[in-house]
């Protein structure tokens, strides 16, 4: 049994959920994580979230399909970590020699590069909660993107079993290390009304 409490946002079982009921129960048309055994539904997002989320899936899905590095997804994906764990990433990108983890229910396992883009309602699980799962489970690299500047952004890549924070370098680049050769430049995540055009940003990684 399922009791809602949509004001928190929060879903309360009465007993722990576990992975393979959260895929049973959890609704199709809402957005939904288990996280450590609780089941949250998340609000809708702005249009400013939406925008940043579709040109950075798009830049990354075109970049891994030019060099066929992987296969990127969306926030509609389940990532199952653990029996206690199931996400829905806004965008994640798993390797190429790691793609068995991508079945018809979701990823079941760590993907290699996870992209949460953050909002007021969500950024408490995504830097704490979640984080530590990406971290603990294997993920590669974490991007907690705050849509609205950089002062609320963080990047993490892996260093043996804990995830550091990684600065961009002096030209304004964070060079990745879980999607082979792509760079990112700061200027393109906050443009104002217009983003840079894909096909632009791809050209300019060179």
């Amino acid at each position: 049994m399922v009791l809602a409490f949509p004001q928190s946002g929060r879903l309360e079982t009465l007993e722990r959920m576990t992975a393979d009921e959260f895929f049973l129960y959890a609704p199709e048309d809402q957005p939904c994580e288990l996280i450590d055994g609780v089941l949250y539904m998340s609000p809708l997002p702005f249009d400013t979230h939406e925008r940043q989320q579709g040109f950075l899936f798009t830049l990354l899905r075109l970049y891994a399909e030019a060099h066929d590095l992987g296969e990127v997804r969306g926030s509609r994906t389940a990532v199952r970590l653990s029996e206690a764990h199931v996400f829905e990433p806004d965008i994640l990108f798993v390797a190429r020699a790691r793609e068995e983890l991508i079945t018809e229910r979701g990823v079941m396992g760590a993907p290699d590069l996870v992209v949460e883009i953050l909002s007021a309602a969500t950024a408490v699980f995504d830097r704490g909660d979640k984080f530590r799962a990406y971290e603990r489970y294997g993920v590669q690299e974490v991007w907690l993107v705050d849509p609205y500047g950089p002062a609320g952004t963080e990047f993490y890549q892996r260093q043996g079993e804990f995830l550091r924070p990684v600065a961009v370098d002096a030209a304004g680049w964070l060079v990745s290390t879980a999607v082979a050769g792509f760079r990112l430049q700061m200027a393109w995540l906050w443009p104002g009304k217009k983003f840079i055009p894909v096909q632009q940003a791809l050209a300019a990684m060179g």
